[in-house]
């Protein structure tokens, strides 16, 4: 459709579009609206499409010109945007005050004013100065990592029925527990009773709960009163007393596998040799990684502080929502109550914020550079990394090349990660790296 547009630019950031639909079009829209209703419209007396328009405009007319009025707004927005060329993000704010919506046979003029992307002009990104951590794997870092394997392959093998329970004994325990009101009153709550195996010391309940069953033995029975964390994970228990009753049924010794050949092949290596081997190899690939991944982001952090510019409210906020659902998922992943969870994010809002904003100046800087050096992801680019990506997912190409093939938005974001990554993989071919320890 024809449209009149004017752009004002309030700021780098914003821009206010006064966007005129020409009588002609509004008019042809509420008749089209009239017809499509009548169609189907039940009016006593007549059979569906057989009504008269004028009945219908009486008893439909407010709706139908409410609608059209909303569908011009959208469609005449997006044409304004394409067709000026506006990086809009976010959905604009609309005002028609001032615009006759009565009168369908009139011009129809509103205002819509929406955030754009920032024109961003990139610098200080050729040859930049970074540090990257020298990685060493050393044989007590082995020796430690093949431990903590033995550890999690240990037996346990019931004590004597004599033996007292101790820091490091793994107990088997039942037990049920109380709120202590003020007037000290016992409270049956959810969430206080279960059964399961415990190693004292371990931490995995609340300290002073595994210190009471200290000198307990198989058979026997405790009760003991204790006071929750003012900042314990359960805010429904936190800074309460409860009242525990405990028994113990069994106490169970740690055993460990002994470190030789089998124990070397139940871990699907040759030999001892052979783990020490593969565990070094490991540890340097987690290690890389992790100094990559470091490096990466001090490259981010210096292009942030070396380019300053307006960042859209709307890219934050997303990012922001995205940020807090993921820590919420983790949370929840954790056993964390729900009230908690909410708390904690209110709590951590700013920070939230911070890193929200740093994300996306990140992409927003990147993405400058990419189009400024003229960074593009080919087909045989694109083969390569989901070739990559089906390998670390142990899962086949074609399936993932499917995937993709019917989700064009997922492999947009795919194809945008990629060139993200490979201008990032640019900038460090140009930057001058010093090791540091």
């Amino acid at each position: 459709m024809e449209l009149h547009v004017n752009i004002a630019k309030p700021s780098s950031i914003v821009r206010k579009l006064t966007i005129k639909v020409p009588a002609d079009v509004v008019k042809n829209r509420f008749e089209r609206g009239m017809v499509e209703v009548q169609r189907t419209a039940k009016l006593k007396g007549f059979r569906p499409g057989y009504a008269p328009i004028s009945l219908i405009r009486q008893y439909y007319g407010d709706d139908v010109r409410q609608r059209v009025y909303d569908n011009l707004i959208n469609d005449s927005f997006n044409q304004a945007v394409h067709d000026n060329k506006v990086a809009a993000v976010g959905s604009p704010k609309i005002e028609t005050s001032g615009a006759n919506l009565q009168d369908v046979e009139k011009d129809f003029t509103f205002v819509a004013t929406v955030e754009v992307l920032p024109e961003i002009e990139p610098k200080g990104y050729e040859g930049m100065s970074l540090a990257r951590d020298v990685v060493e794997v050393s044989l007590k870092d082995v020796d430690n990592f093949i431990n903590s394997l033995r550890e999690s392959h240990a037996e346990l093998i019931p004590s004597s029925v004599d033996d007292l329970a101790k820091t490091g004994s793994f107990v088997d325990i039942a037990f049920s527990g109380k709120i202590v009101a003020e007037s000290g009153e016992l409270r049956n709550m959810d969430g206080l009773g279960g059964s399961r195996v415990l190693e004292i010391g371990s931490k995995a309940f609340i300290e002073v709960f595994e210190e009471n069953l200290i000198g307990m033995k198989a058979g026997e029975k405790r009760t003991f009163r204790l006071d929750f964390p003012k900042d314990y994970k359960n805010s429904e228990f936190a800074g309460k007393k409860a009242e525990f009753e405990v028994a113990l049924n069994e106490i169970k010794t740690k055993k460990l596998p002994e470190l030789d050949d089998e124990f070397a092949k139940q871990m699907s290596c040759e030999n001892i040799q052979d783990l020490k081997s593969k565990v070094e190899s490991r540890l340097a690939g987690e290690r890389n990684a992790d100094a990559d991944r470091k490096l990466r982001s001090e490259l981010v952090q210096k292009l942030i502080e070396k380019n300053s510019f307006d960042v859209p409210v709307a890219l934050v906020e997303s990012e922001m929502r995205s940020l807090a659902e993921n820590l919420a998922g983790e949370l929840k992943q954790k056993g964390i109550d729900e009230r908690t969870i909410s708390e904690f994010l209110k709590k951590d809002i700013d920070s939230l914020r911070k890193r929200a904003e740093n994300q996306v100046r990140a992409t927003l800087i990147l993405n400058a550079i990419a189009n400024k050096e003229n960074v593009e992801v080919t087909p045989a680019n694109y083969e390569e990394e989901v070739g990559k990506l089906a390998a670390s997912m142990n899962i086949e190409v074609q399936k993932l090349t499917e995937f993709y093939a019917k989700n064009s938005d997922r492999k947009d974001d795919f194809v945008f990660r990629v060139r993200q990554d490979r201008t990032v993989r640019l900038l460090l071919d140009k930057a001058k790296i010093k090791s540091k320890s």
